[in-house]
């Protein structure tokens, strides 16, 4: 059985919920110590990432219900470190399946007008590329500080 990545996505949302919901927010339990590289499927948590390495993919492979289980929960107890989380958070953890095909070029995106959003940053970074506005395109501050976070580039039209 093979599954598309909308329908990989859709699951692992579903997944995700679920964990979450089961998640009491008044009696937190205590926080486990952190889990041991080698029992991650191939990626090591990591705290706010050097400078130089500004973030990182990590390669997973999912073949079964049983991999996007284990897959979850890891991601679970890698949100509970703080600087993992704010890893995660801001797009320098991020993770890919493994044997996805890759495009060669990133998308390149163009706003022709209109206000530039942090959510249309949020958007594009998802689907990788860069961001070209136009004239009449105008980048909000928190877009512009969501992007680089993210490490969008960004061109501006000057005509």
């Amino acid at each position: 059985m093979t599954i598309n990545g909308a329908e990989l996505r859709a699951l692992v949302r579903e997944v995700v919920r679920d964990a979450v919901a089961e998640l009491a927010p008044a009696a937190a339990p205590p926080t486990p110590p952190p889990p041991k590289a080698s029992s991650l499927n191939g990626f090591t948590p990591t705290g706010p990432l050097q400078a130089d390495e500004k973030s990182r993919v990590e390669t997973v492979r999912i073949a079964t219900d049983n991999d996007l289980d284990a897959f979850v929960r890891q991601l679970l107890r890698l949100f509970e470190n703080p600087k993992t989380r704010a890893d995660l958070r801001n797009g320098r953890l991020k993770f890919r399946l493994a044997g996805a095909q890759t495009t060669s070029q990133p998308a390149a995106h163009r706003i022709e007008s209109g206000a530039v959003t942090e959510r249309h940053i949020v958007d594009i970074a998802a689907s990788g590329g860069s961001l070209t506005l136009g004239r009449r395109a105008v980048l909000t501050p928190l877009a512009r500080e969501k992007a680089r976070a993210l490490g969008i580039t960004i061109n501006k039209e000057r005509r």
